[in-house]
């Protein structure tokens, strides 16, 4: 996936040239002797961009031209770095000068060598860049590609307006009536048994599974046979431990801090004893009987008819809970998957131009039915106006690919890469929450703002187009679940698709330091993610970081 870092590398370009605009007309520029460097650094900043972006996924062709593109990629980091210490630095000179001018004439020197360091590493960034321009004509040539000044020109069809920042209405959810009424009959017939019921459902990551555990978990027929249901997300970092305090909060409606495990134990227990209950285990990885038998105890007080339906990909994870019932959830049809097409992108077949809607047939058709996949590329086609750029998405040997798992992330991370290039810092952001996290969305603006990411002009907040920019991502797929608590804090929550976070983190790599375990791979680390640490942090885990 080397199209990957060429599009990292394009974001991060952008925010630098977004962040040298100001920077050259500043007073401080002009009294440091950089203007001038920094008007080079930014027109070189820009051409490489806006080749880079041209030449799209086939900057990666081989070794050499991978090397050339890391170094690129390590400068830009670099050069961020620069540009934010020159901002300090302009806004203490601006300070300085509005609070005393008198403390300017007490310490000439002092000042006059910050300018002399700010200059020097302008001057060394640039050279820099300047290097890495001169060497893009052999990266062409390795890489046989075109050069900058030959750019392809864009011609064609176009579709629709400017894409807004607006969520589609899914109400409904297209093809898996039949499924749900299937899984409700299970789930609800005893046959006499006094054993808890377990309904298995397998399937593919992004086929489907947790959307049809929600339509189970709020259809009416199940609310009325059972007394109690119960939603528990698990993930991959089981502990049987950690499940039952889950649990817990599910019953109680309060978290599990502090307090033991006997009387967690208990509460869960009096609270379910003589009824008759659903518990929901959505994506369980666990193929352990021995924690599964341990988790058990706790449910053993239901009454008879209580059941639990658990999602998850793997058939021995249903073979190890004694599944009662094993269900494959099968893909879409290609019928359905136009519909949920159709669905994602917001408009009905016939308002459709019968050229782009061949082409959205084809797209979606080599989605293998998986409706993750579908969804994802129905977000971005509906932010991508012309037919050429269809064409292109349609074209692409990623999804040429055989393998179902292989093809579903291929899918996401075309996606991403016809990502618009000012939602692509914001969303690679995202990737040092933990996996199946409850992202706040003020929280996660007020990030983007601090970082930078978010570019406004004097009539728009910061914190409106912040939340332009999270109706997007929500709207292409990358985040998901959107919840708002209007009797409670007025928050608003989302959460992001497991498969999504693996492409997150995939796009990083070595970039991101999220355990202890990684810390022997922290040359090129630009990110730290701390979560739930034990005790306290260790000093020498920075040091590496250093």
């Amino acid at each position: 996936m080397g199209g990957m870092e060429a599009a990292l590398v394009c974001t991060m370009l952008k925010i630098v040239v977004t962040k040298l605009a100001p920077l050259v007309i500043k007073e401080f520029s002009s009294m440091a002797g950089v203007t001038k460097d920094l008007e080079e650094l930014q027109n070189f900043v820009e051409d490489i961009n806006d080749w880079l972006q041209k030449v799209g996924d086939k900057a990666t062709r081989n070794d050499r031209s991978s090397n050339w593109l890391k170094k690129l990629k390590d400068a830009t980091y670099d050069a961020e770095d620069l540009i934010n210490e020159f901002h300090i630095e302009a806004e203490k000179h601006d300070v300085v000068k509005n609070a005393a001018v008198k403390y300017l004439w007490k310490k000439p020197k002092a000042f006059t060598f910050e300018y002399y360091k700010t200059a020097q590493k302008i001057k060394v960034i640039k050279k820099r860049f300047d290097a890495i321009v001169k060497q893009r004509s052999n990266y062409c040539r390795i890489a046989n590609l075109m050069p900058v000044d030959h750019p392809g020109q864009y011609t064609g069809k176009t579709i629709g307006e400017e894409p807004q920042s607006t969520i589609v209405d899914e109400t409904s959810v297209c093809g898996r009536d039949q499924e749900k009424n299937r899984m409700i009959s299970e789930l609800i017939e005893t046959n006499g048994q006094q054993r808890i019921k377990i309904v298995s459902v397998i399937g593919l990551g992004g086929s489907g599974k947790t959307t049809l555990a929600k339509l189970v978990f709020n259809d009416s027929t199940i609310k009325n046979h059972f007394q109690d249901i119960l939603w528990v997300h698990v993930s991959r970092e089981f502990a049987v431990e950690k499940l039952v305090e889950k649990l817990f909060e599910a019953i109680a409606g309060d978290k599990a801090t502090h307090l033991p495990l006997q009387r967690v134990s208990k509460t869960i227990s009096d609270k379910l004893t003589g009824k008759k209950f659903l518990v929901i285990l959505d994506d369980v990885w666990t193929e352990d009987r021995v924690d599964w038998e341990r988790f058990m105890v706790h449910l053993k007080s239901g009454a008879p008819g209580s059941s639990i339906l658990l999602t998850t990909r793997s058939r021995k994870v249903a073979e190890a809970v004694d599944s009662t019932y094993t269900y494959d959830l099968p893909y879409l049809s290609e019928e359905m998957s136009w519909k949920v097409f159709q669905q994602c992108f917001g408009i009905a077949s016939k308002a459709l131009d019968p050229e782009f809607e061949q082409v959205g047939k084809e797209i979606v058709n080599k989605c293998g039915g998986v409706p993750l996949a579908v969804k994802v590329l129905a977000g971005v086609l509906h932010g991508t106006k012309g037919i050429d750029e269809w064409q292109s998405i349609r074209d692409s040997n990623l999804l040429d690919v055989n393998d179902d798992e292989h093809r579903v992330f291929s899918c996401l991370w075309l996606s991403y890469f016809y990502l618009p290039h000012h939602l692509k810092p914001c969303f690679i952001h995202c990737s040092i929450f933990p996996r199946g996290y409850v992202i706040n969305m003020r929280n996660l603006i007020s990030q983007w703002i601090a970082h930078g990411f978010i570019r406004t002009n004097q009539l728009q907040q910061l914190e409106v187009v912040g939340i332009g920019y999270f109706d997007s991502l929500l709207k292409v797929g990358f985040l998901q679940d959107r919840e708002e608590y209007l009797w409670g804090t007025g928050e608003v929550t989302c959460k992001m698709h497991d498969l999504v976070h693996d492409l997150v983190r995939q796009i990083l790599q070595d970039e991101l330091v999220f355990g202890i375990a990684c810390t022997n791979q922290t040359k090129m680390c630009r990110y730290l993610s701390l979560t739930s640490w034990p005790g306290e942090v260790d000093k020498k885990l920075f040091d590496k970081l250093s």
